[in-house]
């Protein structure tokens, strides 16, 4: 899935597929706390349904890493329709209090598109009950964090999951300033999941280096600038502009929101008010809003970008942050 279509553009949660081959599991019972991993394969409309077993306002736990394909997870309480939480809409990593004593499913399940396709997929499921207490210390919390106490010249790992198995996505130094998105215990140790002001980078680090701090200061956005989406701009500035592409060469105010290195929605304002977006992927622009057909050249470290009738020359700094 793009990186900001969620964020920044309207979007349909793909279709699960309808099992033809369901089998069932139950998870052992570990000590409240404990975590158990478990791997697996799903091939096409196959599902795996795991039970696990929980009491009213136990904390379930459930990470899914993807060690091939595009697996996702469902949790529901046994015997009823409705999902606690939707793994292609809310993401690989769930604490979910349970509602009520009982039994509840975990299901791993390929979109009906990829089991169409009979493709395979293999994966890493860890599941733990925590008891409540556990998340009342956890939720919440300051709204930014800083990270602190690494070494001289020390890098942090930003991991994809809350846990030492995912991949490393990024690094981060003393000072950088992240927003917290929430933490979780996996296992013992607690994981935060973080923005990164400024590159946008998103993921996981160990909360041992996190320490509260002060939001950061935000960019000056021009009384002329963007508006966006009602997110705050991680940078903005003006880029140079053509409007038509034939009037004489001007500046624009632009604002940009960035999720990592390549990934950015950029606004420019054009005269009369009006916003044009575009949306970056890996150092690419694959579309707008209002959407128009669109050429780009790419001389040296900028984007030369005529889209619809204008044209933009969009340092490559905007898109990839310092």
């Amino acid at each position: 899935m793009r990186h900001l279509l969620a964020v920044l553009m309207l979007f349909a949660i793909p279709t699960m597929a309808t099992a033809q081959d369901q089998r069932r599991e139950a998870i052992p019972t570990a000590p409240v706390g404990e975590e158990i991993s478990l791997t697996g394969t799903i091939t096409g409309a196959e599902s795996v349904d795991y039970i696990v077993s929980a009491d009213q306002s136990q904390i379930i736990s459930v990470d899914l890493l993807r060690e091939s394909g595009s697996a996702y997870f469902n949790i529901q309480p046994e015997g009823e329709a409705v999902a606690l939480f939707v793994g292609a809409r809310d993401g690989n990593v769930a604490d979910i209090p349970a509602p009520n004593d009982g039994a509840y499913i975990i299901r791993v399940y390929q979109m009906r598109a990829t089991a169409r396709r009979g493709e395979t997929a293999d994966y890493t499921l860890t599941v733990g009950i925590g008891a409540p207490e556990f998340a009342d210390g956890l939720t919440g919390g300051p709204d930014y964090w800083a990270v602190t106490g690494l070494s001289a010249g020390g890098t942090l790992n930003l991991r994809s999951g809350p846990a030492t198995r995912y991949d490393v996505v990024g690094t981060l130094r003393n000072g950088d300033v992240l927003e917290n998105r929430g933490c979780r215990l996996s296992g013992e140790t607690r994981w935060c999941s973080i923005r990164a002001t400024g590159s946008g980078l998103t993921g996981w680090v160990a909360g041992q280096y996190l320490s509260e701090t002060a939001p950061p200061s935000l960019p000056v956005t021009d009384g002329d600038g963007p508006i966006g989406i009602g997110i705050p701009f991680d940078a903005t500035g003006r880029v140079s502009c053509n409007v038509p592409a034939t009037a004489a060469e001007a500046t624009c105010p632009f604002g940009v929101i960035r999720q990592g290195p390549g990934n950015a929605g950029v606004w420019i304002t054009l005269p009369g008010r009006v916003e044009q977006q575009l949306l970056f992927e890996d150092g690419d622009l694959v579309t707008g809003s209002p959407s128009a057909d669109f050429t780009v050249e790419k001389p040296a470290d900028t984007y030369i970008v005529t889209f619809g009738p204008n044209r933009f020359v969009i340092p490559e700094a905007v898109v990839f942050g310092d």
